[in-house]
């Protein structure tokens, strides 16, 4: 994956267009050292997955979101626990429609990390990554929208996005699909997906997404950005700092009192430079959360002058 995901010019015109704002086609995306069959393979008999971080999905047999029985487990000679993917139980899940999906896979595959790196800095966001494989035409959740951006990469086979438009827009991260009224009618959009190719859907946005074909590789990229509310939220945690702010409301409460929380409100919102707070929550989403480590190195360092 030393060559460039997407085009630059590409990118920018993405950005400049469709970020944000509606479903965009990538038509060219360098996909193709991302991961294979070998590699999912080799990743399956590890045993160091589990579920939830494995699990299925299938539209016409919503129960199987919480099936966990193609796990097994071990002890060691030592008599510890270990997680141990049965080869039977999930082919037999596999075939009968249902769509094989291990989540945050970059943490597995290096390319597909380096993948969310490159959105990471493109896109000023925090990306991680989700493998689906399917063998079948059944859908894998039927028709839902997700609450953050999505951009979707085929990597083998093909696949049809049947696309709605929002009916909640903008929804936070709390806001589930299932909690909504699916939209009626035809799809606003249908794309089909080839590998080599990629679709990008901002949160909100319904699909229903179904294989075409023997079989079906695409990852699914989260696209992760810090809303208004979340600036807004972080400006009010600063206003921690002010004693005034901090003191209890009055007991007995008065309309001077009202006032003078009110003058006391607006002096501090003066203070606050928005396009800093801003600029200083995009980068620590950007961060990823990771936690690093510098071994064999075990020392701590005093970093104060």
């Amino acid at each position: 994956m030393d060559k460039q995901f997407i085009a630059q010019q590409e990118i920018e015109t993405f950005t400049r267009t469709a970020f944000q704002k509606k479903p965009y086609l990538f038509e060219k995306v360098d996909a193709s050292g991302l991961l294979c069959w070998d590699d999912i393979n080799y990743l399956l008999e590890k045993d160091i997955l589990d579920y939830p971080r494995i699990r299925l999905a299938n539209d016409s047999n919503p129960a199987i979101r919480g099936y966990r029985g193609f796990v097994s487990y071990t002890l060691s000679v030592t008599g510890e626990k270990s997680p141990h993917v049965n080869r039977y139980n999930l082919l037999k899940s596999l075939q009968s429609g249902s769509t094989l999906i291990i989540d945050r896979c970059q943490a597995y595959f290096e390319n597909v990390r380096k993948v969310t790196d490159y959105l990471s800095s493109q896109l000023r966001c925090r990306s991680t990554a989700n493998l689906y494989c399917a063998w079948s035409s059944t859908p894998s959740f039927g028709l839902h929208f997700d609450n953050h951006d999505v951009i979707a990469v085929q990597i083998e086979g093909a696949k049809l996005w049947d696309i709605h438009a929002p009916t909640h827009p903008y929804p936070l991260l709390s806001d589930k699909s299932f909690d909504f009224t699916p939209p009626a009618g035809e799809p606003m959009m249908t794309l089909r997906i080839e590998p080599g190719q990629a679709v990008y859907l901002p949160a909100g946005y319904w699909h229903n997404v179904r294989t075409e074909g023997e079989r079906s590789l695409h990852i699914s990229f989260p696209v992760i950005r810090p809303r208004k509310l979340d600036v807004i939220k972080t400006v009010l945690d600063s206003l921690a700092r002010y004693p005034e702010l901090r003191e209890p409301v009055a007991f007995s409460s008065s309309a001077s009192d009202n006032a003078s929380l009110q003058m006391m409100l607006t002096e501090c919102l003066k203070e606050i430079d928005i396009d800093l707070w801003e600029s200083a929550i995009i980068q620590d989403c950007m961060q990823q959360r990771y936690v690093k480590f510098n071994l064999p190195d075990i020392r701590t360092r005093d970093v104060r002058n």
